[in-house]
């Protein structure tokens, strides 16, 4: 099974030919802050300058 495109329109007007993420229909570029990919990659540099912190503190 192939992996499908993304589609969404660009701003030269034509379709994104990139990879769409597995599960959804959009890339990860084109997918808003509101899909389950975006909210899991904020999440997890949330987590990681979390950490930053609180190495720099020792």
């Amino acid at each position: 099974m192939t992996q499908p495109l993304c589609g969404a329109p660009t701003k030269s007007g034509k379709r994104c030919q990139n990879k769409a993420v597995i599960g959804t229909s959009r890339c990860s570029r084109h997918q808003g802050s509101w899909s389950p990919y975006a909210v899991e990659q904020r999440k997890k540099k949330e987590a990681e300058a979390k950490m930053k912190k609180i190495r720099k503190k020792r």
